[in-house]
């Protein structure tokens, strides 16, 4: 029965830990919401949490790693990943890859819309590059590498005309899914009403409909 005795603690231990790494991940959404980037520091955080300052250097090694932490567990992406390979990937001709690529672009933009910590990093790696917004970046970064590393194996995306439209879109989705949460009101949108919202995710699809070269029909001669 003595031998059970470690056995127990080491996942009392666990546990602890657990909860305690969570309530730290929490702090630092809260932080963030209510002051901002600038002012996300150990202080901050670890008097949100409640909990010691050297547990936060124990679990995460210092703010960044907290930061980073953060970006792996729950600061990514709509979860485009999980997927395997973009469903993009299994369209037949331009046109339905097309659609595919933008339902997956404005995919990013609902995901990041109801996500506004993710939101709050985006922008504040626009104004104000510190560790910390490297930090999320580059857990972002490790985050999507497998699947851009599947989806770029299609040469489809790297065409001229398709690569040239992915960007714009992704841009504007992104930038789009920032101004609903910081200012909504965008040329006559309303981008935080549903909307306002569904009329500017429509745009893009049809700016993505209207950019689908014409490719001649087969001629059956042939």
């Amino acid at each position: 029965m003595a031998a059970m005795v470690p056995a127990t603690r080491t996942a009392g231990s666990s546990n602890s830990r657990l909860a305690t790494e969570e309530a730290l991940l929490d702090a630092l959404e809260a932080v963030l919401l209510r002051d901002g980037l600038r002012n996300l520091t150990v202080n901050a955080i670890v008097d949100e949490a409640g909990v010691g300052k050297p547990l936060l250097y124990r679990y995460f090694g210092d703010l960044p790693g907290l930061v980073r932490a953060w970006g792996e567990r729950r600061g990514l992406w709509a979860d485009l990943a999980a997927q395997g390979e973009p469903p993009s990937r299994q369209a037949t001709d331009d046109r339905s890859f097309r659609g595919q690529v933008t339902d997956e672009l404005v995919g990013v933009a609902e995901y990041l819309r109801t996500h506004p910590v993710s939101t709050e990093f985006l922008a504040e790696e626009l104004s104000a590059h510190s560790d910390l917004s490297e930090s999320f970046a580059a857990a972002r970064a490790d985050h999507r590498r497998p699947f851009l590393r599947t989806m770029l194996a299609d040469p489809r995306y790297l065409r001229r005309d398709n690569q040239r439209l992915i960007i714009v879109l992704y841009a504007a989705a992104v930038y789009l899914a920032m101004r609903a949460a910081r200012s909504p009101s965008f040329m006559g949108l309303r981008l935080d009403t549903e909307a306002g919202w569904n009329d500017a995710m429509a745009m893009l699809r049809e700016i993505a409909a209207l950019a689908v070269p014409d490719v001649p029909a087969p001629n059956p001669a042939t």
